[in-house]
């Protein structure tokens, strides 16, 4: 399928399908009662992240260090399926540019995507980011050069944009390593597409590492300056034509039963992601399914509690067991407690009988009781990959005898 120069292809996926109104949302994000708990904030020597009240927005602001950065990324590194456009949509407002101040915003990390920049001179790029060759180099392409329409007024769409105001911008792709990325604004309730990135039979390899990546924006000085800010405003990532979340299934269970003592509350088996999976950063995202939890003598209450990192949890640090050299997770029995966290799903079990949740592996909706459906019902590693949130199960003695306990859990690595 060819179309002329500047034809319009608003109605067309990044595979040319026709566009429907139904596609699957793998990732939504807005600030509506404060900063969204699914985004990781990264600051290097200096500025933040503030909630801007009644504006829905998360402010980024640098201070006046010549290396100042902000990063306001999401926790999630979304799942592509090859074969279907996937489309991020991102609102924000750059403000004025200033001096030595470089802003961004797209679906990209430090090695790889596509994200949209303004340079403290004004300057506007699209930008494609890839690690293939074991270090970042980019395609850098400014607004005289975008070609599809500069968003000048001069193109097909007559859209002349205004980077002082708030912005919607649009990046889908086809990935199956050499496919087109085609970054735009939406304008008006019209996609306007500014430049395309073409790769197919152009390149000697695929365009980037991985189609995996997060929403991100990002705020930077990079010389002397008074610092500025932007505003992160309200961001998705979808997939069109489609979507089956694939991944694999692994379990674990304790060999056998631990006693607990009357009335005691313990932390049995923690799950985390490896801080690398076959030798790269370990991105993937980990779901909890199945848990089954058994008790010999007495009644006992069950809870899967959700950490933010290792240093809520006091365990062995030798005891983390690798599940298997094709698992990107490792677990821990050698438990002595936690502190904080989320309670997620939770049950009880009478004596001698064995209690738990399944979710449900046909394909069909989860059962309603449980988290599957929930943003938070994941764990993923921090912004360096050096520290998993954690997936603990806890369990509390209800009686004043003493009691052995046993459990088996099982849980989905999707990448």
């Amino acid at each position: 399928m060819t179309y002329l120069f500047n034809e319009p292809v608003i109605n067309l996926d990044a595979f040319g399908r026709a566009r429907v109104s139904e596609p699957y949302t793998l990732g939504d994000y807005k600030h509506l009662y404060g900063l969204d708990p699914n985004f990781i904030d990264y600051t290097e020597n200096g500025g933040n992240v503030t909630f801007v009240a009644h504006a829905a927005a998360a402010r980024l602001t640098t201070n006046n260090h010549a290396n100042a950065r902000v990063v306001h990324q999401t926790k999630f590194y979304h799942h592509y399926m090859p074969g279907k456009s996937q489309i991020i949509l991102s609102s924000y407002n750059f403000h004025s540019a200033t001096a030595n101040v470089t802003k961004r915003t797209g679906y990209y990390d430090d090695e790889n995507g596509v994200f949209f920049e303004q340079t403290g001179d004004g300057n506007l790029y699209f930008v494609l980011r890839s690690f293939v060759g074991g270090s970042v180099s980019e395609r850098r392409v400014s607004q005289f050069n975008w070609n599809d329409d500069r968003c000048d007024g001069t193109g097909f769409s007559k859209f002349n944009l205004d980077i002082t105001k708030t912005q919607l911008s649009n990046f889908d792709f086809q990935w199956l390593g050499v496919g087109s990325v085609r970054c735009g604004f939406v304008h008006q309730n019209e996609f306007v597409y500014a430049h395309t990135f073409y790769n197919s039979n152009n390149l000697a390899n695929v365009y980037m590492s991985t189609p995996n990546l997060p929403v991100r924006c990002e705020i930077f000085n990079t010389g002397t300056t008074g610092g500025a800010f932007m505003d992160q405003i309200c961001s998705t990532v979808m997939s069109e034509g489609g979507y089956v979340e694939a991944g694999q299934d692994w379990a674990a269970h304790t060999p056998s039963l631990i006693a607990l003592t009357a009335n005691a509350t313990k932390p049995i088996m923690a799950i985390r992601l490896k801080n690398d999976f076959r030798t790269y950063k370990n991105r993937m995202i980990v779901r909890m399914g199945g848990i089954n939890v058994f008790s010999d003598g007495q009644n006992i209450n069950w809870y899967l509690v959700k950490l933010p990192s290792i240093a809520y949890l006091t365990a062995n640090a030798q005891a983390w067991t690798n599940v298997n050299t094709n698992s990107g997770i490792e677990y821990n029995l050698d438990l002595t407690s936690h502190t904080d966290g989320e309670e997620i799903d939770g049950g009880f079990v009478a004596a001698t009988t064995t209690g738990g949740s399944t979710i449900n592996k046909t394909g069909g909706a989860p059962a309603s009781n449980l988290p599957s459906t929930a943003k938070k019902n994941y764990i993923v590693q921090n912004f360096n990959s050096s520290n998993s949130e954690i997936f603990c199960i806890v369990v509390k003695n209800l009686t004043n005898s003493s009691t052995n306990v046993g459990m088996a859990i099982q849980w989905r690595e999707i990448y």
